[in-house]
């Protein structure tokens, strides 16, 4: 039977962002460097390995590791998901920073929309950031639209950050969105951006309760995002299809009979834990089912989970004899405290009214580490969507 937390956690040392950065670098790349997002620490400590740093800037959330770099560096802190006072302490440090470079090499990492922000004035305030985005992150809805409202609002994102740069930057991405979605990756500071004020408006308007943002969204004196930025250039360095290949490679080592899903899983959490059971089904004894993504979860109340422990509650209920493992790369499940789910062998005994009482409620981690174990680690730094591992033993 494979070992799907060793498995899980080799994946993880493989896409280690400071190994992986070192790969990009050139000789030619901007010697002054800022670091955004959760796996801004690790990013650093990779671009001063292979180059000289002139001088750095890190904005990190709370928890997540600090650069081991002890040059000319300004470590920052803010908050995730959620926003709070040190967000908008770290986004006006950041501003800063950036004001007085002429050339900035942006390491860009997912966690950078809430952890630094400032509000677009005279449109927007502090209290409506950080309610906008409390309740978007509460909604249920795609990671696209909620960065696509977050771009509008904020004097930083939506390539808003990078166009204060008068000479050049280039942007090196680790992104933790969909494939190829570059703007997405922190709601794009560094990257030119796509989406219009009437995107973000009619996002919430679908979700209602937001009139004055919407009013303020439509007026015509509010300044788009940015959609062209002189002498920048960018490109993604990893995302969660390096993940899946790196684990996909691991198991091939191992003998195992890989079997993929090509895409990544975005759907709302039910539809997704009943496409990998469609696929599991079939599973042999020898093969394994690789999947990642990130699906989408409606806050339904204020019980202790994440995306992974519902996903690993809402496959348990529909599979039995199969071990599974449902975990994020950042080691971060919600609020669990866990970095997700291992079900070594589904029993088939979850009580089908306790799980729907708790998934009622938000409060999914309980039943499925009663009905697994809850995977512990560290944050990773890592931050490249979840991983999710499906084996017959």
């Amino acid at each position: 039977m494979p070992d799907l937390e060793s498995i899980y956690r080799r994946t993880l040392e493989r896409c280690s962002p400071k190994s992986l950065i070192q790969k990009e670098v050139s000789a030619d790349l901007p010697r002054v460097v800022v670091g955004v997002g959760k796996a801004a620490g690790a990013l650093v400590d990779g671009v001063a390995a292979a180059m000289t740093i002139e001088q750095a800037m890190a904005v990190i959330p709370y928890g997540y590791p600090d650069p081991q770099w002890r040059g000319s560096i300004v470590v920052a802190h803010g908050g995730h998901p959620q926003i709070d006072d040190h967000s908008f302490d770290a986004g006006e440090a950041l501003l800063r920073f950036v004001d007085g470079i002429d050339e900035v090499l942006f390491l860009i990492s997912g966690g950078g929309s809430a952890c630094v922000e400032k509000p677009l004035e005279p449109w927007f305030s502090e209290g409506e950031l950080i309610d906008v985005n409390a309740r978007l992150v509460a909604a249920g809805i795609a990671i696209g639209e909620i960065n696509t409202v977050r771009k509008h609002l904020s004097a930083i994102k939506g390539g808003r950050l990078a166009a204060r740069v008068p000479r050049r930057s280039v942007t090196l991405i680790y992104s933790d969105v969909s494939s190829g979605a570059a703007s997405d990756v922190a709601s794009g500071p560094s990257v030119p951006d796509s989406t219009t004020k009437r995107d973000a408006a009619e996002i919430l308007e679908r979700i209602g309760g937001f009139n004055r943002i919407v009013t303020a969204l439509r007026d015509e004196s509010l300044p788009e995002t940015v959609k062209a930025i002189a002498n920048a250039t960018w490109r993604i360095v990893a995302d969660n299809t390096t993940l899946v290949d790196a684990a996909a490679t691991i198991c091939e080592s191992m003998g195992l009979r890989v079997h993929r899903l090509s895409e990544q899983i975005e759907s709302d959490v039910g539809a997704a834990a009943a496409q990998l059971a469609d696929r599991a089904a079939s599973l042999k004894a020898g093969d394994i089912l690789i999947a990642g993504g990130e699906p989408t979860v409606r806050v339904r109340g204020d019980g202790k989970g994440g995306r992974c422990s519902e996903l690993a509650l809402r496959f348990a209920l529909r599979m039995k004899n199969v071990q599974a493992l449902f975990a994020s790369s950042d080691g971060v499940d919600g609020n669990s405290g866990a970095a997700g789910i291992i079900l070594d062998c589904i029993p088939g005994q979850i009580a089908p009214a306790e799980a729907a009482a708790a998934l009622a409620r938000s409060d999914s981690f309980p039943v499925a580490s009663t009905a697994g174990r809850a995977v512990i680690i560290p944050a990773t730094g890592n931050n490249l969507r979840d991983l999710y591992l499906v084996a017959r033993p």
